[in-house]
C-alpha cells in the first residue's frame, strides 16, 4: 500500500511531500498470530522544491483520474513489471518488458512468456499492470478517504462495570425451564456433530462448557464502528489512538522511538481486515492474516539522509 500523508502545513519544510509505502510477505508461514515481522512501513518525503514534482501543482491527489497515469507516456521511465522501481533491464526477447532484476524477471516470467512475442511484434504490452496477471504481485486498487461520522449512542450499553454480571445474572435466571432443555439439547448436538458422539453430560459439564468468556469490551467497540463501514480497509488518524481489535490479545509492545533523530513515534494509521479479501489472501489458515496492523511514525517527521526511506514501527493484532 501507498499512502500520501502530506498533513498540510504541519509537517516541517524538508516533509512537504510525505508518503508511507507498507509491504508484507504473502507467504502464510511468515505470518504469525500477534506478530507484525512479516511486515514492513517506510516514510519517503521531500520538500517543496524537488526534482520531481512542480512547485505549484496540485497538492489534492484525489483527482479522479485526471492526471493520466504515467506508465502511459511515451516519455514515462522504465519501471519494473514486478515491483514498480526504476527498471534499467529489458526483456532480450521483447524489447519492452523492463525489469529491475534478474530475480524480478524471473518471477515475471511465466505470465510474460504468454505475451513475450505479441509484445515483440506490436512494441507495447496491453494493460500491463493495472491489475496484474502474476500471482506474486497483489490487485492495484485506489483508496478512497472519507470522513467517519458515528451516533452518539453508538458504545450504549458496553461497559465493565461489575453491575453489568449482576444483571446478566438477573436475566439468566429468568430462563425458563423448557428454553434451558433447549439450549442443553442444542449443546448435545454440537458435540455429537463435532465429537462423532454424544457423551452423558451432567450439569458441571454443562456449565464448565458454556462458561462465560471474559469480555471483550474492545471487540465490541471494534465491531460496532466497523459496522457503520464494513469495507472499510485503512482506518487513519495522525497523533491519533489505534482502534484496538481486541482485548484478549496483546498490543502492549513497547514502540521504538525514531532511529534517525530519537523522537517518539505516534500511531497514524491502522489496516482492516476487509483489505486481506480485496487482495485474495483471506484463505482462514491458508494465508497470511490480521486483526488490525498499526503503523507508528517518527512524530517529528525528520530529515531522511538524501532524501530516501526510513523504516518506521509496525504492530500487529490477531483474533484470538
Amino acid at each position: 500500500m501507498q499512502v500520501c500523508a502530506n498533513g498540510g502545513n504541519s509537517n516541517p519544510p524538508h516533509a512537504f511531500h510525505r508518503s508511507l509505502f507498507l509491504f508484507v510477505c504473502r507467504n502464510p508461514s511468515c505470518s504469525r498470530p500477534n506478530d507484525a515481522s512479516n511486515l514492513k512501513a517506510f516514510r519517503c518525503q521531500l520538500p517543496r522544491a524537488n526534482d520531481y514534482y512542480s512547485f505549484d501543482g496540485p497538492m489534492d491527489p484525489d483527482l479522479d483520474g485526471d492526471v493520466p497515469d504515467p506508465r502511459a507516456l511515451s516519455d514515462a521511465p522504465g519501471l519494473c513489471r514486478i515491483c514498480g522501481c526504476a527498471a534499467a533491464k529489458k526483456c532480450a526477447k521483447c524489447q519492452v518488458a523492463r525489469y529491475c532484476s534478474q530475480s524480478h524477471q524471473v518471477i515475471d516470467w511465466p505470465s510474460h512468456k504468454l505475451e513475450c512475442a505479441k509484445a515483440a511484434e506490436n512494441g507495447s504490452i496491453a494493460d500491463e499492470q493495472k491489475n496484474p496477471q502474476n500471482a506474486f504481485v497483489f490487485k492495484e486498487f485506489g483508496i478512497e478517504i472519507d470522513q467517519e461520522y458515528m451516533p452518539a449512542t453508538l458504545f450504549d450499553g458496553l461497559s465493565d462495570d461489575e453491575g453489568d454480571d449482576d444483571e446478566e445474572e438477573a436475566n439468566a435466571e429468568d430462563e425458563t425451564e423448557e428454553e434451558k432443555q433447549a439450549r442443553i439439547r442444542e449443546f448435545e448436538r454440537f458435540v455429537k456433530d463435532n465429537k462423532g458422539k454424544n457423551a452423558d453430560m451432567t450439569k458441571e459439564d454443562l456449565d464448565a462448557a458454556t462458561a462465560e468468556q471474559p469480555k471483550d469490551l474492545d471487540f465490541d467497540k471494534f465491531n460496532r464502528l466497523v459496522h457503520l463501514n464494513p469495507d472499510q480497509i485503512v482506518r487513519y488518524k495522525r497523533n491519533g489512538v489505534p482502534l484496538r481489535a481486541t482485548g484478549l490479545s496483546d498490543l502492549s509492545e513497547e514502540v521504538e522511538p525514531c532511529e534517525l533523530c530519537g523522537a517518539p513515534r505516534r500511531f497514524e494509521m491502522q489496516l482492516m481486515p476487509h483489505l486481506l479479501s480485496l487482495i485474495d489472501v483471506d484463505c482462514i489458515g491458508q494465508s497470511i492474516d490480521w486483526a488490525s496492523v498499526y503503523i507508528y511514525t517518527c512524530s517529528a517527521s525528520c530529515q531522511i539522509p538524501e532524501d530516501g526511506y526510513a523504516k518506521e514501527f509496525i504492530a500487529k493484532q490477531d483474533f484470538v
